[in-house]
């Protein structure tokens, strides 16, 4: 068989078989298109000989069954599944539109959405997990950024614990933030009193935040703390000139450090 003389890129040849070949210049030659009427169509590459199944570059489409197991890119029409076996690149010219992306990270990856609306999120569980969503409150996420309403902050995982005995109690909450209930004894006019927070979330160099958020007189208490790895020593002073009986409720959130 002898293919024409000084073809050009994408010229086609229709050989005594009737079989259909394409030029693809002079790296790589002629490549043979082979139609199967009703089913797929499959483009196979290299000077007549057919690529293997999962080698570079190779593009499969079916309409219900499988080409082979290991193909980098194959399309099936029953199941609307695209299914590729490397990276994703779109181009800037491209529009990608759909309704959601789930992305199950097996390694480390960016992802980058230079115009993005919509909706951005890690699935669920994954360290350093952050949801964004320009268009409102995004549900989920350990960290969230609502740009409709302008706050930034923890998108979920918040908690509560009851301090017991008295107000040097210790608790227990493994939250990122949260509410604690003091006691309700009695703390002395210009007094302090200390009680450790144990919590997985904080690591040494971390700060917290805390607010007197309910319960009690406002104004009356100073609020602070010391982190430590896996606690936190929060101290709350009596500012008043009279002794206090309040379960007053702290507000906490931790910041990394």
């Amino acid at each position: 068989m002898a293919f024409p003389n000084n073809p050009s890129p994408g010229d086609t040849y229709t050989d005594e078989y009737g079989t259909i070949w394409v030029y693809a210049g002079s790296v790589n030659g002629w490549y043979r298109q082979t139609v199967i009427p009703g089913n797929e169509t499959t483009y196979t590459t290299g000077g007549g000989g057919s690529t293997a199944a999962g080698a570079a570059g190779e593009i499969q489409y079916t309409d219900g069954t499988n080409l082979a197991a290991s193909a980098d890119l194959s399309w099936d029409d029953t199941a609307k599944l695209l299914d590729v076996g490397g990276d994703i690149t779109l181009d800037d010219g491209g529009t990608y539109t759909t309704t959601v992306q789930t992305i199950t990270p097996t390694a480390n990856r960016t992802i980058s959405f230079p115009d993005a609306t919509g909706t951005v999120a890690l699935v669920a569980g994954s360290n350093g997990q952050v949801a964004y969503n320009n268009a409102g409150a995004q549900a989920g996420g350990n960290l969230s950024y609502d740009s409709t309403a302008g706050t930034f902050g923890y998108g979920s995982g918040r908690g509560t614990v009851t301090q017991g005995t008295n107000k040097s109690t210790g608790v227990s909450l493994n939250a990122p933030c949260g509410a604690i209930t003091m006691n309700g004894a009695a703390l002395a006019a210009d007094t302090t009193v200390s009680f450790t927070l144990t919590n997985t979330s904080i690591a040494a160099t971390d700060l917290l935040v805390l607010n007197h958020v309910s319960g009690g007189t406002a104004g009356a208490y100073v609020l602070n703390a010391q982190a430590a790895a896996g606690s936190a020593s929060i101290n709350v002073c009596n500012i008043t000139a009279g002794s206090l009986s309040e379960a007053i409720v702290i507000g906490f959130a931790i910041i990394k450090g």
